[in-house]
């Protein structure tokens, strides 16, 4: 079986090389001919561009076939079965979800597009997701049954590294290689460093020249009168620096566009210029979060799709058997998966946002909260339990039609929410005792005759565990600082 997914990795792979070296032997020339043409016909009066212009399409036509060819013939079968699949899927939880309802389907619970798209996109979704889920799960297992050995190994790799860059040579153009003063001095017959000794080398000689500089020259503003020379120097450095640091700045800015044309409109051609940038550490977040790919964001519709088919059965069970056999059947639907959903709901549909938005979004939350906890507790209140279940579905619908349209800050119309108390999240009672398990758990395994590795792994599982109680997915481990900083996107 892995000789035979080696082979066909391999064959991948040769066809990926042979495309690639097409497209180079095609790219190269016609790229320098262009550039000739430039400078020798800018008007293009032999028309020399037009002709690579027509001859670059009629290239993209043509590998749009061949891909278009190729993809028929290998993956458009199995993909086309597994979109069916989804559709199919799509229909029978819709299905499933409106039977209990009846002839009253259609009046308690429409049916919207967007909502109907979100589905289908879950039911495409969640089982590439559960794959997903499983191979991130196996791999942070991995890393924390062994985090001992890891940390053990890069503390060795970093001594080692640390000690070697003491020792080894440096590029010409950093401090000590010779551009700009005298050439550090090193053993004799040294061989070239590794590529990250040698990083760290040029790096630890930059800081001690810069540091050396700074006690220098930066004593001397204290006495401008007496060291003038030195002051001079001092400030003038420090006007570099400034001056370094918004080159840096501007170059970051300038690399940081996506290349390629615009449209009319100032809109990138591939990237609309209404579409925000990847947040920083966005790869990392992703990476820690159980909630792969794109089925977080259509999760929520399929939860509430399932709180709605709660919903009705709770509605048919009082129906047809009312009043009940016995008081403990009474109908009762528990809505604290809603409450999760709204809690998170802007989050998860968009990017992170800046801090007064945040604070918009979590204070609607908070009295959609509140209008759905008083919703459920009607359903104790006696007469009055028949007609909850059906506010209790139109509430849930819109919520679902909303989310799915991306209007996370207009969930329920400001009616719906009028008389609501807004609910106050506590996520510091949560977070305290998270803190105080695993102040315990180091504290018991400091105390006990483990070793540090083993110690580091009965905090570290201790951790997750408590983290899991306590917040389940509700949380990422990013939300800690929000949190402490008392904004808690919850």
């Amino acid at each position: 079986m892995l000789a035979l997914l080696w082979a066909v990795l391999g064959a991948v792979f040769d066809a990926v090389m042979f495309l690639v070296a097409v497209s180079l032997a095609i790219t190269v020339p016609g790229a320098i001919v262009w550039s000739i043409s430039e400078s020798a016909d800018p008007r293009d009066a032999l028309r020399v561009r037009r002709f690579l212009n027509r001859a670059l399409d009629l290239a993209e036509f043509a590998g749009l076939v061949l891909l278009t060819w190729v993809y028929e013939r290998t993956l458009g079968r199995p993909v086309g079965a597994y979109l069916r699949r989804s559709r199919r899927k799509t229909a029978q939880h819709l299905a499933w979800a409106k039977r209990p309802f009846g002839p009253d389907a259609d009046r308690l619970f429409p049916v919207g597009r967007h909502v109907r798209a979100a589905l289908r996109a879950w039911h495409q979704a969640a089982p590439l997701a559960a794959a997903a889920y499983l191979a991130k799960v196996f791999l942070l297992l991995q890393i924390l049954l062994n985090l001992g050995r890891l940390v053990d190994a890069a503390t060795r790799w970093a001594s080692h590294v640390w000690a070697a860059s003491a020792k080894a040579l440096v590029p010409w153009w950093a401090p000590g290689g010779g551009l700009w003063g005298p050439t550090r001095q090193v053993a004799v017959g040294t061989a070239q460093p590794p590529v990250d000794v040698e990083i760290v080398a040029t790096l630890r000689v930059s800081g001690e020249a810069i540091w050396s500089k700074a006690t220098q020259y930066l004593p001397a503003l204290a006495a401008p009168e007496e060291r003038s020379n030195e002051a001079t120097i001092a400030v003038s450095g420090l006007v570099l620096l400034l001056a370094l640091i918004l080159a840096f700045r501007a170059v970051r800015k300038i690399l940081g566009r996506r290349p390629g044309p615009v449209t009319q409109g100032g809109g990138h051609k591939r990237s609309p210029g209404f579409i925000d940038r990847f947040p920083r550490g966005w790869w990392l977040r992703s990476l820690l979060s159980l909630r792969p790919g794109a089925a977080s964001r259509v999760r929520p519709v399929a939860v509430l799709v399932d709180c709605v088919a709660r919903v009705g059965a709770a509605r048919r069970y009082y129906q047809t058997d009312s009043p009940p056999r016995r008081v403990l059947d009474t109908p009762r639907v528990d809505l604290s998966e809603v409450e999760s959903v709204v809690w998170s709901a802007w989050k998860i549909r968009h990017r992170p946002m800046r801090g007064t938005q945040r604070r918009e979004y979590r204070k609607h939350a908070a009295h959609v909260v509140g209008a759905i906890r008083q919703l459920e507790t009607r359903q104790d209140l006696k007469g009055d339990t028949g007609q909850v279940f059906e506010d209790m579905t139109r509430l849930l619908v819109k919520i679902a039609d909303r989310y799915a349209e991306g209007s996370t800050l207009s969930l329920l119309d400001p009616e719906d929410l009028d008389g609501i108390d807004p609910v106050v999240n506590r996520e510091w009672v949560r977070l305290i005792v998270l803190g105080v398990v695993m102040a315990g758990a180091a504290i018991a395994a400091g105390l006990s005759d483990l070793s540090a590795a083993g110690s580091t792994q009965i905090v570290a599982v201790v951790g997750a565990v408590a983290w899991a109680l306590l917040y389940r997915d509700r949380l990422m481990p990013g939300d800690v600082l929000d949190v402490l900083r008392g904004q808690s996107r919850k």
